[in-house]
């Protein structure tokens, strides 16, 4: 027994620095091994956003800050095992810089990793410092206006749009403040048919009109509500009309046209229950004294009921309008002379037409058409007595003829030619005088003759 044990223990110190320096060996090998198959090496993580400590240490002294461009994001140098570095991607990096360190327009950048710290050997960002720019800090308030995008649904448009608050207040960098030209809200109503409510960002356009970015700024508010109201639109006729008469000799034929007969409009629904029509005044349409047609431009929005507007918010309201004028023809009509009537006769005196006349011709103007309808028997005229005695000079009345002008009465669309009719009245006794004593005070031929140049006038 103990020459066995004394064989084993020679075993093991026999050549034992040959054993040891084995030993070694092959430790060396294995470490050998494992660095071939998974070595330590670089990968670079890049575009690591770069967050702001204690930004607001500015805004004590009235200043603002902005990183560079080329500051906003860094990129960091990891060395680990190949095994850890295929385990990470940039979101498991993280990257800082603290405004309490900032010094001659830079500050130190930080970086960690957030996972497998424990097995990176080392973690360094290739940009050391962020390049960050001071400036003086700029406040300004903007009105709110809004913008609508889209369209309702087909026959309705959009109404009232009401903001919950129209002013939002801009705290940053002066240089960004300065470029701001307005503040909005973008509503879409595409395809709606009913009121919606909707809470809305609000969005700064610079002076080009373009997008701003408002990461930058500190704002009093970043959104509001709106309400938009959505109307039902109507389509309703544009009613015109006109005052005045042409000029003598010439008629209107009553046939008026216009570019825009109907207008399409846009109101809540007690706005629109009481409108039939949009009614542009007479007096927009004088024709007094218009020898061919007259036209005129009228503006229908201006003359829209109250509480709508129109539908289409681009329409063009300016309507022509046109009214007929045409030249009137002249011709002459018999008026029986049971149709004439003798006003203010003399007391103690009866008055009749006189020479056995049994008609009174008169002439008249108005369109062809008009003429063909008219006869003599549609006119009604009367004489009044009290001209009779001026025309004639009469210092005092007696049995006899007179000359008399005629006033007449014409149905709707015919009017005087402007010469006056004539005949002759015979005055009397109201009992009648005895055969053979009746004399003419008056000489005359003009009975049943039109006083003034005949021959101008054509039938």
């Amino acid at each position: 027994m103990k020459k066995t044990l004394k064989n084993i223990l020679h075993l093991f110190t026999n050549n034992i620095g040959i054993k040891i320096l084995a030993l070694l060996l092959s430790v060396m090998i294995w470490l050998v091994v494992v660095s071939i198959d998974n070595p330590v090496k670089d990968q670079n993580f890049t575009q690591i956003p770069v967050t702001v400590l204690n930004g607001d240490v500015f805004e004590a002294s009235g200043q603002a800050y902005e990183l560079a461009d080329s500051s906003s994001t860094v990129t960091v140098t990891a060395r680990a095992e190949r095994s850890v570095l295929s385990q990470l991607s940039r979101d498991d990096f993280s990257a800082t810089i603290d405004m309490n360190n900032y010094a001659n327009g830079r500050v130190p950048i930080s970086v960690k990793a957030n996972r497998l710290s424990d097995k990176i050997v080392s973690l360094t960002p290739r940009t050391a410092y962020a390049t960050v720019d001071v400036e003086e800090l700029g406040t300004k308030q903007f009105s709110i206006d809004y913008e609508i995008t889209g369209e309702p649904a087909e026959g309705y448009s959009v109404g009232e749009v009401n903001l919950a608050s129209n002013v939002v207040r801009v705290q940053g960098p002066e240089s960004v403040v300065e470029t701001i030209d307005r503040a909005v809200v973008r509503v879409s109503v595409q395809g709606m048919t009913r009121d919606m409510r909707t809470e809305t960002p609000i969005i700064f356009i610079d002076r080009n009109g373009e997008d701003m970015d408002s990461s930058r700024l500190e704002l009093s508010r970043t959104s509001i509500s709106v309400t938009v109201e959505i109307w039902e639109d109507r389509e309703v006729p544009v009613s015109y009309s006109y005052t005045g008469i042409p000029a003598e000799g010439f008629a209107t034929t009553g046939n008026l046209t216009a570019t825009i007969n109907t207008v399409s409009l846009s109101g809540d629904a007690d706005a629109l229950s009481g409108v039939g029509s949009i009614t542009v005044p007479s007096d927009e349409i004088d024709i007094t004294g218009a020898t061919e047609n007259y036209t005129t431009v009228i503006d229908v929005a201006a003359y829209l009921p109250s509480g709508t507007s129109l539908a289409d918010k681009d329409m063009d309201t300016h309507s022509t309008v046109t009214v007929e004028i045409v030249a009137m023809n002249l011709m002459n009509v018999e008026v029986p002379v049971s149709n004439i009537t003798i006003d203010n006769v003399p007391e103690g005196f009866a008055a009749e037409i006189g020479s056995g006349a049994t008609s009174v011709v008169t002439s008249i103007r108005g369109l062809p058409e008009v003429l063909a309808t008219v006869d003599g028997s549609m006119l009604t005229g009367h004489i009044d007595m009290a001209d009779v005695k001026v025309k004639n000079g009469i210092d005092e009345w007696v049995t006899g003829l007179y000359d008399a002008d005629v006033t007449f009465a014409y149905p709707e669309g015919v009017y005087s030619s402007g010469v006056v009719a004539t005949t002759t009245v015979f005055l009397q006794p109201e009992m009648g005088i005895p055969a053979g004593e009746i004399e003419s005070p008056v000489e005359t031929d003009t009975a049943n003759e039109i006083t003034g140049n005949d021959e101008s006038i054509g039938d």
